[in-house]
């Protein structure tokens, strides 16, 4: 009874995934990199849309953008122009590619705002990161 005991132990114990998948550090890397570009360029081509289709109306709290879709896409816009570099940089360090692991929580994303701002500097994300 003890032998069936400890067979059937092994059995279930021995029918769980790895808890590590191994990867390969350079396509980890490329993924990593192509996904970023990815959002950045969506952003990118998405913030000349809001520019060219978006327009403004003013209400009592200043100008609001006329439609619902504008004010999600300058949200869109906004969250990856503030944090997709330390979005990046944590999964790079998640993955064990880069030791330092990037600051605190990631940038403060600012309230989408019709017109939509210029595309902030690197100065307008420390600045964020430090609100925080």
């Amino acid at each position: 009874m003890k032998n069936l005991t400890i067979l059937l132990l092994f059995t279930l114990l021995g029918g769980c995934g790895h808890r590590y998948v191994l990867r390969d550090a350079n396509t980890y890397q490329a993924e990593i990199n192509q996904y970023d570009n990815w959002a950045v360029q969506q952003a990118k081509y998405l913030r000349g849309f809001i520019e060219e289709h978006c327009t403004c109306e003013s209400d009592a709290e200043g100008p609001q953008f006329n439609e619902v879709k504008c004010e999600e896409a300058a949200d869109y816009v906004l969250t990856v122009e503030y944090r997709h570099e330390w979005h990046k940089q944590m999964s790079l360090y998640n993955g064990g590619l880069v030791e330092v692991e990037p600051a605190g929580l990631p940038p403060a994303i600012p309230s989408p705002m019709c017109p939509l701002p210029a595309a902030p500097t690197e100065s307008d994300i420390d600045s964020a990161t430090e609100e925080d």
